[in-house]
């Protein structure tokens, strides 16, 4: 009864493979995994009940196979028959379909189904003979592994790593899913879909464990406790321990560690779960946990791509199991004479034998196979996934999916997809429709801006057009009057022909047109000598420049030499054009004349540097000698007058705030004082080289600023 309870138990762990593969496998595939676990115990309970409980477990030959209880059947006088023979089906069942969910999500049903047949029907059953067969009238146990002394209690390697041994041989000749390890990239991990149901799967096994390791006694008896109780320990040291090690790499409690951690305790324990005590089992549960982990990461640094690391489970895990037999089980179990060393020796023996069996008759078959008719599926089925291709069976998600994709390849957006009633995914369809219709109605509404804006742009053309004509034409006028300001600026010839003073001028505008006025007149009386900024600079600018230019020649023509009266009279030709602009323009101006060596000034403008011969600076300031002109009609009131003695060597220099505003990159301007020190410095050079060297430090000192404003400098150095 015990025996058959715990088969019943052992049952329970095929569900729960299903339930851990389909949960931590993606929804497109879980379908297929759950077949692949129904098909697999299918196949390996006919198999075994027809050869492989012969092979495994009927008369030795010579210790290597079974040679009869093939197509089983029970006595009635042997109950336990029977019952031993359901439990050691379940066995069977567990090593095949542990492989399942290795190869997962990428391998033809038909090649798993030929796996499955092959472990179930020779692998697994040979082995198992060769470590667990009993034979009546010979030696316990008969097979050869069994009588060098192998101890593997309940499958760490018989049944785990069996299992673990074939999935790395199909892994290794199917290769990993599409993307799994990209090239030039960190390996892409990729998580399954329902995790609480691979959780339910590991308390399945866990629950099943309890008949594996307990019904191996193959009594109730006083050993079955102390071997649940190992087995519980084991499970919560390797999942801990695994947990705690992932979290150490990345601050995070890893589900995928929790759940492999505990199966690698549970794998780990079976081997000698009935001979440690357990402290020993927990230190064995960690440690394989620990060696889960990092087979794992070994498996992706080869790029093997374990679908639900089963390898590191039950290879990783069930080598480290079986070796720890000698280490921690009691001597009492290893045959008489033999130390620890030796039974070291002899599980390392019974590991390696596993892994060249397992591994290499399951590569060379299916190697072969493969060369024939491929293992894997196409790309195009792998992506679809196996729920489709290799089942026709769908979801309601692949179907909201296909659905979706059905309206990207037509383009038609009045296509609405199925609404699967009181379903998480039903809702995302009825949300996904509505994001439709609201879509439909948006794109209406683009559709109407777009013939608005369509309309709008065919407007801004014709505009556009317009402007470009308005453009061309105001070019030419700015042109014409660019022209015009150069042709009546003082030319070098005529500066030259003046006597007693050595005179240089420099006018930059700060866009085509400029508002500042600088002029050099030569008359009976004297010279006449002016300069000005208008306010603000550009087309009106620069026309009120050329009228002020125009006007002192005009008064100068008509002999008007008295400076005061010069002014009032300029002001009001300025005044009486601006009013006719509707103008808001006037300008600061200063008119000088010379005579003799004496300069008389008149005008309000910026001060006017003097610099004596020997370098000393005199600043005049012109405040109080004029009111702006154009801003008023009368400013006879506010008209003043100085004179300044020049001597041989003093130089006189004239200047627009261009000049003293200029800012380089850090917003600086470049300042009277520095125009003062720069002059002082240069006094005894000629005034068109002080003229250029001005200019070069004022262009050094903006840099690649902008130029905000006219720039007027007039050099004048008394002979």
């Amino acid at each position: 009864v015990w025996v058959l309870l715990c088969a019943i138990l052992v049952a329970l762990m095929q569900p729960g493979f299903m339930c851990l593969e389909s949960g931590l496998t993606r929804s497109k595939n879980s379908i297929n995994v759950a077949v692949k676990n129904l098909a697999d115990f299918g196949i390996s309970t006919l198999l075994f009940w027809a050869v492989g409980y012969g092979l495994m477990f009927g008369d030795t030959w010579y210790g290597w196979i079974g040679s009869q209880q093939f197509f089983f059947e029970p006595r009635q006088d042997q109950i336990f028959g029977g019952a031993f023979f359901i439990f050691q089906m379940m066995f069977c069942g567990t090593a095949v379909t542990i492989i399942s969910g290795a190869v997962a999500e990428r391998m033809k049903f038909t090649s798993y189904l030929m796996v499955a047949l092959l472990v179930s029907g020779i692998i697994y059953p040979l082995f198992g003979h060769w470590a667990w067969n009993c034979s009546p009238g010979n030696s316990c146990p008969s097979g050869w592994l069994g009588q060098r002394g192998f101890i593997d209690f309940a499958g760490s390697t018989v049944v785990h790593s069996i299992g673990g041994w074939v999935a790395l041989a199909v892994l290794l000749i199917i290769g990993p899913r599409e993307g799994r390890f990209p090239p030039n990239a960190p390996p892409h991990e990729i998580h399954g879909h329902n995790i609480p149901l691979a959780i339910l799967g590991v308390f399945l096994l866990w629950i099943g464990w309890f008949g594996f390791n307990g019904g191996s006694t193959l009594a109730l008896n006083a050993q079955v406790s102390g071997i649940l109780i190992n087995t519980t320990v084991a499970a919560a040291a390797g999942m801990i321990t695994a947990t705690v090690l992932e979290w150490s790499w990345h601050r995070q409690a890893k589900v995928e560690a929790l759940i492999n951690g505990c199966l690698a305790g549970l794998v780990a324990i079976t081997a000698s779960c009935h001979a440690v005590s357990p402290s020993a089992a927990l230190f064995i549960g960690a440690m394989g946990g620990i060696l889960m982990i990092s087979v794992k990461y070994l498996l992706n640094r080869w790029q093997i791509d374990d679908a639900v690391d089963a390898i590191p489970v039950h290879v990783g895990a069930g080598v480290w199991g079986t070796l720890a037999v000698a280490l921690f089980a009691s001597t009492d179990v290893f045959a008489p004479g033999v130390s620890r060393w030796e039974q070291f020796w002899i599980q390392l023996q019974g590991v390696i034998v596993a892994g060249v069996w397992a591994f290499g008759l399951s590569f060379i078959i299916l190697k072969w196979f493969n060369t024939l008719s491929p293992l894997r599926l196409s790309i195009e089925e792998e992506r679809m996934g196996l729920n489709v291709s290799e089942h026709g069976v769908s979801t309601e998600l692949y179907d909201l999916l296909e659905a979706m994709q059905l309206q990207v390849k037509t383009g038609n957006m009045n296509l609405r997809v199925h609404e699967e009633p009181y379903t998480d995914v039903g809702s995302i369809a009825r949300q996904y429709n509505r994001v439709l219709d609201r879509l439909i109605i948006e794109t209406e509404k683009t559709q109407s801006a777009k013939r608005e804006i369509e309309q709008a742009h065919g407007e801004i053309i014709i505009l556009n057009q317009r402007l470009k004509i308005e453009n061309s034409r105001m070019t030419a006028e700015l042109d014409v009057t660019r022209r015009l300001q150069q042709m009546v600026l003082p030319r070098k010839e005529e500066l030259e022909h003046i006597s007693g003073l050595d005179i240089a001028g420099f006018m930059e505008p700060a866009e085509e047109v400029g508002g500042d006025y600088y002029d050099i007149l030569q008359h009976k009386q004297g010279i006449k000598i002016g300069i000005g900024d208008v306010t603000g600079h550009g087309l009106e600018s620069g026309v009120l420049m050329i009228m002020v230019q125009t006007a002192v020649r005009a008064l100068l023509a008509n002999n008007e030499n008295d400076p005061v009266r010069f002014l009032k009279a300029l002001n009001k030709t300025i005044y009486g054009n601006v009013q006719r602009m509707n103008s808001d323009k006037n300008l600061s101006l200063v008119l000088i004349d010379y005579q003799g060596g004496v300069l008389s000034l008149t005008g309000q403008h910026e001060e006017m540097i003097v610099v004596r011969a020997g370098g000393k600076v005199e600043r005049i300031d012109t405040i109080n000698l004029g009111f702006p002109i154009g801003l008023e009609e009368d400013i006879s009131e506010f008209i003043g007058e100085i004179k300044v003695k020049l001597n041989c060597g003093d130089v006189v220099v004239l200047y627009t705030d261009g000049i003293t505003e200029a800012q380089d990159k850090d917003r600086k301007q470049f300042g009277i004082r520095r125009l003062c020190k720069s002059i002082s410095c240069n006094w005894r050079r000629t005034a068109a080289e002080i003229r250029q060297l001005v200019i070069d430090e004022l262009r050094y000192h903006i840099g690649d600023s902008k130029v905000l404003d006219d720039i007027t400098l007039v050099v004048i150095k008394q002979k």
